[in-house]
């Protein structure tokens, strides 16, 4: 069994930190690709150079220019880029480091069982890498004297989507099988759109495919920095998330893994504070006018808000992606 890595990039300053962290890992992933989304290319140049190309010659690592329109279309093009190459893939955001191990536990855990997906512990660290603390886990999950549990849809929309939580993390923590990849590029789940949380959305949406597996154990950091979107509390990807997890909610009762109950007991809870953080916001004084009656869960209300979000979020704006280059194809069957 092999995994292929896709790192969306855009920051390169933490390029040599992550590939030190790949080079060591105990099994190396058979491919690495870089979609570079930064406005000067410049993983391009640094990985096309000397002497880091030969450093590096090992990873077998392939660079193509990006898609360089918003940050979830060059998850989408490295998506396509992979093409089901091999029977996993990893994408790894290029500012958060995998562990030693990662790759050999993961591969051990996909091995072990049918799984949509695999999903480890990670610390949460400084910029410097010093970690810091974990993600507050429920204490069946945290306690849970075994290394690797499945985790199947009611356990995971209840205790994330249905209380507004995501204790699992992101991407950089989770490898896939290669079957999942059309379900992570559409980020939507019952026909709405749950853009800002492309994430959590992903893992419970694998679920209802194959149980998800959760590792047990820290096997990487989650890098914090002033540079992250989340370091902004009124920028637009933290907006993005706190509706999204309206509609994930909203697609999760559609869909039977929520009751009516339990989505009107989140949505008065969260919707009261999204009024309150943003709706002094230009760009959320439309969404949050109805935060009120979506709270009570009026049809009219919610109608209303998703004819917006399928604005707001992107979703009625998709772009088409660019072709795969031949080069890349060339340079991976080699």
């Amino acid at each position: 069994m092999q995994i292929t890595t896709l790192i969306p990039a855009y920051k390169p300053k933490y390029l040599v930190e992550l590939l030190t962290a790949l080079r060591h890992q105990t099994v190396k992933p058979a491919h690495v690709i870089f979609s570079d989304d930064s406005p000067n290319q410049a993983f391009v140049a640094l990985l096309q150079s000397e002497p880091l190309r030969q450093v590096v010659a090992d990873l077998h690592v392939q660079v193509v220019p990006g898609p360089r329109t918003v940050a979830y279309d060059n998850f989408r093009y490295l998506l396509k880029l992979f093409g089901g190459r091999t029977e996993l893939f990893h994408i790894l955001l290029d500012d958060d480091i995998p562990y030693p191990s990662f790759y050999e536990r993961h591969l051990q855990a996909h091995a072990m069982q049918p799984l949509s997906c695999a999903i480890s512990r990670r610390w949460t660290a400084l910029e410097n890498g010093q970690p810091l603390r974990e993600l507050p886990l429920p204490d069946a999950v945290a306690q849970h004297p075994q290394r690797l549990l499945q985790l199947g849809p009611a356990l995971l929309f209840a205790h994330t989507v249905g209380r507004s939580a995501n204790w699992l993390g992101e991407f950089s923590n989770t490898t896939f099988r290669a079957d999942m990849a059309p379900g992570v590029a559409d980020a939507s789940l019952a026909g709405l759109s749950f853009g800002g949380l492309e994430d959590l959305g992903a893992f419970v949406k694998a679920s209802l495919v194959r149980p998800v597996g959760f590792i047990n154990e820290p096997l990487g950091y989650f890098r914090t920095s002033a540079e992250q979107h989340s370091a902004n509390p009124m920028g637009r990807p933290l907006k993005l998330a706190h509706l999204a997890y309206l509609t994930l909610a909203m697609a999760a009762e559609r869909l039977g893994q929520l009751t009516r109950e339990q989505v009107t007991a989140q949505m008065a809870g969260l919707c009261p504070v999204i009024q309150f953080r943003y709706g002094r916001e230009a760009d959320m004084a439309e969404i949050c006018a109805l935060m009120p009656g979506l709270g009570r869960r009026e049809p009219e209300a919610e109608a209303r808000f998703l004819a917006l979000w399928h604005v707001y979020s992107g979703a009625a704006g998709l772009r088409e992606l660019p072709e795969v280059p031949a080069s890349l194809d060339l340079a991976l069957a080699a």
